[in-house]
């Protein structure tokens, strides 16, 4: 009597379904819906998230096939080198949108913010507006068909040779990008030390810390709104620059 496995192996094979080029398609993609925000990192359940992988890899099989399924490696091995072939394309899908959280990030540390907000949607410790720009940049992402960017980019990379040089590449973009988001912030937190310190000398021996810690804090959030709409116009062009 045949095993369950093979059983459903025949079956997928009588469809025209090939599972091992499926498999080796899902560890293509598996990097991409695990590092991206806006494929749902903890706010989705693993097999969730394992559904969604199987969802794009077979949009990316009849783009990459055939796979060398028939290498003489064992198919654990093709499965990691594939898994390598798709790290670049998710770093570089999802580093604008981590840049988004640093840019928020960076402006309540400004302002003074010790918050930390648990966000399923955020790896790690987030401030409030980190979380905010991070939804922002993700709801961007799936807005200007950011998935099907990651799917073609998926399947056009197939034969990337240097995919770790590939990937510093883009962390470094990343870098570039976050320091251009949050550099207008920190420019205004300059602006408003030197106004606070100004009026510090000016109102001595007067004590008024206690009065300009809050208005530095409601300067702060005033510039933020103030560049909020060039800093989603720059951060809408790299995610549409990005796969």
């Amino acid at each position: 009597m045949p095993s369950l496995i093979e059983t459903t192996i025949e079956t997928f094979e009588s469809a025209g379904i090939d599972l091992a080029a499926l498999g080796l398609a899902w560890a293509r993609v598996t990097p991409a819906v695990a590092l991206v925000p806006a494929f749902g990192l903890r706010a989705l359940p693993a097999p969730a998230r394992a559904i969604l992988g199987l969802a794009l890899a077979a949009c990316i099989v009849p783009a990459v096939t055939p796979i060398p399924v028939m290498s003489a490696a064992p198919w654990p091995l093709l499965a990691v080198v594939e898994a390598a072939r798709g790290l670049p394309v998710a770093i570089a899908a999802a580093v604008p949108l981590w840049a988004a959280t640093m840019a928020g990030g960076v402006a309540d540390a400004l302002r003074g913010s010790q918050e930390a907000p648990s966000a399923a949607t955020v790896e790690g410790p987030a401030t409030p507006t980190g979380v905010a720009l991070s939804l922002l940049a993700s709801a961007m992402f799936l807005a200007t068909g950011g998935p099907a960017r990651v799917v073609t980019a998926l399947a056009a990379r197939q034969d990337a040779a240097h995919p770790l040089l590939a990937a510093t590449g883009d962390l470094v973009n990343g870098i570039t990008l976050a320091v251009a988001l949050g550099g207008p912030l920190l420019a205004a937190a300059v602006v408003v030390e030197i106004a606070g310190a100004v009026v510090a000398r000016a109102a001595s021996p007067a004590q008024v810390q206690a009065l300009i810690a809050p208005l530095r804090a409601l300067g702060t959030l005033a510039v933020t709104g103030i560049v909020l709409d060039r800093l989603a116009g720059a951060l809408a062009r790299a995610i549409l620059a990005s796969p």
